[in-house]
């Protein structure tokens, strides 16, 4: 099981769409992209965005512009781990 098959929000597992925005994001960030990606909810109990896994593994209190490949699955992994 793929780390973005791991991912759940409030109604379970996430949709086909929101996986697809992830999986585009993590091959190939880009700033528009990552703007609308970033709320997304990855974990649901406690509520995780993947904004809020970003900054915690970060370290950086404010993302300006789209994360690297390598941190955004780091996030990813924060919040399903």
């Amino acid at each position: 099981m793929g780390i973005i098959e791991r991912c759940h929000d409030p109604y379970g597992k996430l949709s086909e769409q929101r996986r697809r925005q992830l999986s585009r994001l993590l091959r190939s960030p880009d700033q528009q992209l990552w703007e609308r990606s970033r709320g997304l909810v990855i974990r649901a109990v406690p509520l995780v965005t993947l904004e809020m896994a970003v900054k915690s593994v970060s370290g950086r209190p404010e993302i300006r512009s789209a994360p690297d490949p390598f941190t955004l699955y780091r996030a990813l992994r924060f919040a399903v781990g």
